[in-house]
């Protein structure tokens, strides 16, 4: 009989892809859907891994967005992620599972980091502003599981995932991340014959990107293979600038206009790649498959097809 595992989050962005890898791996995989199962609510996250019976929990669930959508909102970010974790913690110890998998984030390292960010680390200074209020809530994910782990003996890793892009991502532009906003803007513009396209910032910041498939790939490869403690990151080891990411995206879009920069808007963390030797180790070596010339071309195509809000 295959082995079920629960994916908090599963119809989300990453998600999807999750459930979609461990599939594929022949697990009996199930999604406790927002409409039938609220995570902010104790209770709630105890009757889904009730009926839901996993052996093993994917808790990617979170509320999320780009810079815009922390400036908005971020007392809901901060709220919201804290519950879930909380509870999916407490219900998955209480139900004696036989392993945890939380996805953290990037945005919970250092702000004022000037090199490839190692896990030993990520506990290591103030969190960027622009991005502190979820970060603080992917860090009290690793330090709770922790605490969970200590009083009550909750098998759990923590996955650091670095900026993700991809097909299913949110491109309104009050909560998209930079790629899907990009993805949009270009797209939009190329299609309209606009002749400028105007970008946040000044394109000078370095970030790190993954297609979304590959992380989840990377995920389901964790949660068989790592075991231990400490936190794993999970991303492309490259960085690319902002500026870059504008100049491929516009030729994955076809667009043929003029790129402007509005430095009126923040820049966020000038540089944020992560150190992936301890995951090259731990994961026998995987590496993300999809370079992000590719990625683009196919999270373009698909934008174009499915024209999401």
């Amino acid at each position: 009989m295959a082995k079920k595992v629960m994916v908090t989050g599963g119809s989300g962005f990453l998600g999807r892809h999750i459930v979609e890898s461990l599939k594929r791996r022949g697990y009996d995989v199930g999604i406790p859907r927002s409409k039938d199962y609220d995570l902010t609510d104790l209770n709630s996250a105890r009757t889904a891994i009730e009926e839901l019976a996993p052996s093993i929990v994917v808790h990617a669930a979170a509320d999320v967005g780009g810079i815009g959508y922390n400036q908005l909102f971020p007392a809901d970010i901060f709220t919201n992620n804290l519950r879930m974790a909380c509870n999916v913690m407490q219900a998955a110890a209480e139900a004696s599972i036989e392993k945890l998998v939380n996805v953290g984030s990037a945005c919970a390292y250092p702000g004022d980091a000037d090199g490839l960010m190692n896990e030993d680390d990520f506990l290591k200074g103030a969190m960027h502003p622009s991005v502190e209020v979820y970060g603080l809530s992917k860090r009290a994910l690793f330090l709770g599981a922790e605490a969970f782990r200590q009083q009550f003996g909750l098998n759990s890793i923590f996955l650091v995932i670095t900026n993700l892009f991809g097909p299913h991502d949110k491109y309104n532009p009050k909560d998209s991340h930079v790629v899907a906003a990009m993805i949009r803007r270009f797209v939009e513009a190329a299609d309209n014959d606009v002749p400028h396209v105007t970008c946040w910032g000044t394109g000078s910041p370095t970030r790190e990107f993954m297609y979304v498939a590959d992380c989840a790939e990377a995920i389901a490869e964790a949660t068989e293979k790592y075991s231990g403690t400490a936190p794993l990151n999970i991303g492309t080891g490259t960085g690319t600038t902002i500026k870059e990411l504008a100049e491929l995206t516009a030729v994955a879009a076809g667009y043929t206009g003029t790129v402007d920069w509005d430095t009126s808007k923040p820049d966020g963390a000038m540089y944020k790649v992560l150190d992936i030797a301890r995951m090259d180790e731990a994961l026998d070596g995987f590496k993300a498959l999809t370079s992000i010339e590719a990625g683009l071309r196919s999270t373009v195509e698909w934008f174009r097809e499915a024209r999401p809000s």
